[in-house]
């Protein structure tokens, strides 16, 4: 761990909070249940996270493309909710869900072109659980090895065989939290027996115990790093949050005691063992405290707390290797609210930015298996493979690591060759490491030269456009009895070239219609108006005759006015041009076709779509498939095809010369929860 006997270089960092448009928006989190697991996960490619709109789902979207217009996919993982999630450290589109249902599944996610593809069904589905499993970890070093936490039991499972390689069962009470250290030779559980237990998974009966904390309420352990320390968090028995610092070697007493106050959620720790930084977060909390760990005292230093606009439900670090270098961003969390996903990146402050500080990035976990997971189940070890993080060094690829794929040594030898011959043929000289070694004689990651690429790109010929407001004599500026109780369907002012109209208040059903080209002071006595004789739900001109107003009505009339030769006078009595009858409910909507002149939809409360040929004055098509109120319509911009939204949350498209029943009906993810976009014929 890092020493504070001097100023820490971390001692000012700051957190930023994405904006609103950089947050992934209409997500549903309030459904959610208690659970000891992870609801959030990131890779270096990807976040997941598990959804509330429907039991059983996981959200999954790229890492770099969250914002608030991003539709996040949907994976409908389990019958059961999902109580725990986490990418593989050494595999960033392979994904471990744990549930209720009591099973692990394994889920291959693969990326074309920034476009995610779901599977249908797991590459891996792990069923040999006693209860339902409440963690999911991957072993941090050794491939195709899961460890699980159900009940009363901790099972290394092997995913070739996908049998149980080891279980743990010295619990008598559930087991509520585990924890690997970084090097993969021990793990750390807490349960709620009120005892921390340290594991030697390989030797089962070689466990060590101490008395955790006072409250069997709930808790969490985190294993820091390569060290021999970990924390433990937890209640006391006056329900006060306590964090506890821990010595492997010695669990005699813990080496550090903090309490944080009284508040129903734990606290759950997230450490960045490169920096020795130290995050915690607890549901329903609407703040995040930093803190640094040391292996001398203070032990625990608090460095800020960063309030939140919102109540945290989850939280999850991204990798290392996804830092921004060049704004000296060290740690990066995704922070699972209410309503969003919302990135924090925590950086530290310094005047030279755009560059790289290898003070604030030592050598991090290089995203690789340092072997099988049969090798570490027959004894072996390695350390853990690291790489440099600056983006002008050459730096390991992600790859995807099996027992059938070659050693990294072999990799490297390989990949080293072709980077030389690249380089001969540019002039350009690389050393080769003998043996396919690195420095330090450990197996190098594959690497790859960094080509440096400038991105041409074509600005707007818009770029610098300018508006310019109209002086006051081009404005109406005296409306004071404007209509401002018509249904949220209809806008209450419709202009077109010649003529703007817009609703007035009271039950007469008054439009008044005046000139839109040139601006007055309307009098103060009767305004130049038609009179519907009932409210006014929705009105419309027509595209393509500037003269020709539609007006939906209360009393199911839909009245076709024209306009005269100089405009509508005030006190003039004008008579509609026309009046379609058959609908047996108030309208709520009116449009017009956007390409067919004398073609009118009309709309009403009864869930009825009417299409009125306006030149025979009659009606050519009913629409009846909607179950529920219709909220919105639209046609096509070339008119062949129109679609409706309605309070079932479904999309129905609909091509009217075809038939009257609907195209396809899709029902709208975030309400619906029934996924995004999903069809429904």
């Amino acid at each position: 761990m890092s020493s504070l006997t001097k100023p820490s270089k971390f001692k000012n960092i700051s957190a930023r909070i994405s904006k609103k448009e950089n947050r992934l928006r209409n997500i549903d989190s309030n459904r959610l249940l208690q659970t000891s697991g992870s609801l959030l996960s990131s890779s270096c490619s990807f976040v997941a996270f598990t959804n509330g709109i429907r039991n059983g789902t996981v959200g999954v979207v790229g890492i770099d493309s969250i914002n608030q217009s991003t539709e996040f996919s949907v994976l409908c993982c389990h019958s059961d909710f999902v109580t725990d999630l986490q990418f593989c450290p050494y595999d960033q589109s392979t994904l471990a869900t744990g549930s209720y249902d009591c099973s692990v599944k394994i889920w291959k996610i693969p990326s074309n072109d920034g476009s995610i593809t779901l599977p249908d069904s797991p590459s891996v589905h792990l069923n040999c659980f006693s209860g339902r499993v409440e963690r999911v970890l991957w072993h941090p070093l050794a491939s195709g090895l899961v460890t699980c936490a159900s009940q009363k039991e901790i099972s290394i499972v092997d995913i070739e065989t996908q049998q149980s390689a080891i279980q743990l069962t010295d619990f008598v009470d559930v087991v509520q939290s585990i924890s690997w250290k970084a090097d993969g030779s021990l793990l750390v559980s807490s349960s709620k027996d009120m005892k921390l237990r340290v594991h030697d998974p390989r030797a089962p009966s070689d466990v060590q115990e101490a008395a955790g904390h006072a409250s069997s309420k709930d808790s969490r352990v985190l294993w820091c790093g390569e060290t021999d320390y970990f924390l433990s968090s937890g209640f006391d028995r006056s329900l006060q949050r306590d964090i506890m610092l821990w010595d492997a070697r010695n669990l005699s007493k813990s080496v550090k005691k903090e309490s944080f106050g009284t508040s129903s959620g734990v606290l759950v720790p997230y450490y960045d063992c490169d920096t020795g930084i130290c995050f915690l977060a607890a549901k329903g909390d609407a703040s995040i405290s930093c803190f640094e760990i040391s292996a001398a005292s203070p032990f625990l230093i608090q460095n800020s707390t960063q309030p939140l606009e919102e109540q945290l439900k989850g939280c999850c670090l991204a990798p290392k290797r996804v830092m921004d270098v060049t704004q000296c961003e060290v740690n990066r969390l995704f922070v699972l609210t209410q309503g969003s996903v919302t990135p924090i990146s925590y950086c530290v402050p310094r005047k030279a930015t755009n560059e790289f500080h290898a003070d604030l990035y030592p050598d991090t976990y290089a995203g690789d298996a340092a072997l099988t997971g049969q090798e570490w189940l027959e004894g072996g070890s390695k350390p853990v493979p690291k790489c440099s993080i600056n983006r002008q060094e050459k730096r390991p690829v992600e790859k995807q690591t099996s027992r059938s794929e070659p050693t990294a040594a072999a990799q490297t030898t390989a990949t080293t060759k072709d980077v030389a011959r690249s380089n001969s043929q540019n002039g350009a000289t690389t050393e080769e490491p003998k043996n396919g070694t690195a420095p330090n004689g450990m197996a190098s990651p594959v690497e790859r030269p960094v080509a440096t690429y400038r991105l041409a790109v074509q600005h707007s010929k818009f770029r610098h456009l300018l508006y310019t407001a109209y002086s006051r004599d081009r404005m109406i500026t005296n409306v004071h009895n404007l209509g401002k109780t018509l249904p949220g369907q209809c806008d209450i002012f419709h202009v077109n070239r010649k003529w703007c109209a817009f609703a007035l208040t009271g039950g007469a059903g008054l439009i008044c219609i005046i000139e839109s080209n040139r601006g007055f002071r309307l009098p103060d006595g009767v305004l130049p108006s038609v009179q519907n004789s009932c409210a006014v739900a929705d009105f419309v001109w027509n595209p393509f005759d500037d003269n020709e107003l539609a007006v939906g009505c209360d009393d199911g009339v839909v009245r076709i006015w024209r306009v005269p030769e100089g405009g509508v006078k005030a006190g003039c009595e004008l008579e509609p041009a026309m009046l379609l009858k058959n609908h047996k409910d108030r309208i709520v909507m009116v449009r017009y076709h956007p390409t067919a002149a004398s073609l009118l939809v009309s709309i009403a409360a009864n869930w009825e779509i009417k299409l009125w040929d306006l030149d025979r004055e009659e009606e050519k098509m009913a629409i009846q498939s909607h179950t529920e109120e219709i909220l919105t319509f639209n046609w096509s911009l070339n008119g062949k095809y129109f679609a409706t939204y309605s309070k079932d949350k479904l999309i129905r498209t609909f091509d009217p010369r075809q038939s009257e029943a609907p195209l396809k009906v899709r029902r709208w993810g975030r309400g619906g929860g029934e996924g995004e976009g999903h069809d429904l014929n």
